[in-house]
């Protein structure tokens, strides 16, 4: 059974900062709590492959759209399985690919199958916006016979119109056959992503709560985050939907919703979970800004150009890329193999990714802010 590393001094290399905490726009309920800053408590790792993405969503970016990565700082598909491979030393379990748009990366499936293949890898999950796995790609095969069991996919709208408005082009008819091309084909717990907001999707929550009547998915609502610009943050209080509005919209349609056990929820995500009266699926409520759950939060997320971060909203990070680039222990950009050894040279750098991890998981914020410091794409969510 692997043990977990106790916190050491991150090597100077690492490049560990400190990220400012910005003013809080809303009240902050919990902003006592002490958060978990145990390498322990860390049962996730979200890694996003790419900043890349094919939509302009509202509350994701501004209309003008932002500013992508140079290729050269974009982690490969070496570094990100030399990261996974720690991740998975420590006993960190659960694993998810996000963007921008993970599907936007090329050769996204060779990823999950090199990823699969790592000892200790027990979860690995994706979530998307689905439009590249609709229509004719064969994307969406291809990923699951790589070995993705389990996917989200984000869905703000059943009117193809105002879906079109809120993603800035995207198109409904290959998001809604992405859905049910992944419950065919077998995907497990299949998820629905709705970021709720008040004055463009409001008057939907109750119909998107009816999916999950005939069919097997989760519906989960989703409190707008505001995350560096977008075309919400400028005045987020007036989209903002709390979970107790989004309860009562559903439940004055549907009835009383009835309690489901966290536990027998796929994933290891924060969302409490209910289900309507005799529903084949479930809904689930993530409320980050009504109900911060930073003393219960467990995960770690890894940016596109490698900063490990220990929150969504703020905190801080460390710069992983120093260590993995390293001259003296690069990884084999060269070597293409699938193969879950970690090929290429991993002397001292796995050692130094370790002490990476109890750094950054020390630098979560007690309660995150009302605001976040960095772009969704970014971050991956």
């Amino acid at each position: 059974m692997c043990q977990r590393p106790t916190p050491v001094d991150l090597p100077r290399q690492a490049g560990c900062v400190s990220l400012p905490v910005l003013e809080l726009p809303l009240a902050n309920p919990l902003a006592a709590i002490t958060g978990p800053r145990s390498l322990a408590a860390v049962r996730m790792l979200r890694i996003s492959v790419t900043d890349v993405c094919n939509l302009r969503c509202l509350y994701c970016m501004p209309a003008e759209g932002v500013e992508w990565l140079p290729k050269s700082e974009v982690l490969t598909f070496e570094e990100i399985r030399a990261i996974v491979r720690a991740a998975a030393s420590t006993g960190i379990t659960h694993f998810k690919l996000t963007g921008g748009e993970p599907t936007a990366r090329r050769d996204l499936p060779v990823l999950v199958e090199m990823l699969r293949r790592i000892a200790g890898v027990e979860d690995l999950s994706m979530t998307t916006n689905g439009i590249l796995l609709g229509g004719e790609t064969p994307l969406l095969g291809k990923l699951h016979a790589a070995g993705l069991r389990r996917i989200t996919i984000s869905l703000d709208s059943l009117k193809p119109e105002r879906f079109r408005q809120i993603t800035r082009g995207g198109d409904f008819k290959r998001v809604w056959s992405a859905l049910h091309r992944a419950l065919e084909m077998g995907f497990e717990k299949v998820k629905l992503n709705v970021v709720a907001m008040k004055g463009l999707n409001e008057d939907e929550l109750a119909d998107l709560a009816a999916l999950t009547l005939e069919l097997p998915i989760t519906v989960r609502f989703i409190e707008f985050m505001p995350l560096g610009r977008s075309g919400l943050t400028d005045d987020p209080a007036a989209a903002m939907l709390t979970e107790a509005q989004i309860r009562a919209v559903i439940e004055a349609a549907h009835g009383t919703l009835v309690p489901v056990r966290r536990e027998s929820e796929a994933g290891v995500g924060p969302a409490k979970v209910w289900s309507l009266p005799g529903a084949a699926g479930r809904l689930g409520f993530i409320s980050a800004m009504s109900h911060p759950f930073c003393e219960t939060c467990n995960r770690l997320r890894l940016t596109p150009d490698g900063m490990l971060r220990s929150c969504l909203f703020d905190g801080g990070e460390v710069d992983l890329k120093p260590i993995l680039r390293d001259s003296s222990m690069r990884l084999n950009s060269q070597d293409n193999r699938t193969a879950g050894d970690g090929s290429g040279d991993l002397q001292g750098v796995e050692q130094r990714l370790l002490a990476a991890f109890s750094s950054c998981v020390t630098m979560k914020p007690e309660t995150h802010s009302g605001h976040g410091n960095k772009a969704m794409n970014r971050i991956g969510g």
